[in-house]
């Protein structure tokens, strides 16, 4: 009685990238410091769904998978967003 296993890598490679945006027409308050509230959820939602767009329409697009807002600050000039991405690499 054999039993044989066998193990490989996977074909690809997530890649994770971190960065910021500020958004000039958009005001920081202090309901955007709780990620469960519903100004966060909304903000964060919005956000999110520019970065899918920007991403998906450019030559990246086949890559991304997502992106993720994690956080808010008052910016410079208006209300600045943290977030991450996530790509496959081949």
């Amino acid at each position: 009685f054999f039993v044989l296993f066998f193990f490989s890598a996977p074909a690809f490679s997530f890649i994770y990238i971190g960065g910021s945006v500020e958004i000039p027409n958009l005001t920081y308050t202090n309901d955007l410091n709780d990620p469960k509230s519903q100004k966060f959820l909304l903000q964060a939602e919005a956000i999110q769904n520019y970065l899918a767009e920007s991403y998906e329409s450019s030559f990246l697009g086949k890559y991304y998978l997502k992106s993720v807002v994690a956080a808010f600050s008052e910016g410079e000039s208006g209300l600045r967003a943290y977030y991450w991405n996530t790509f496959w690499a081949p």
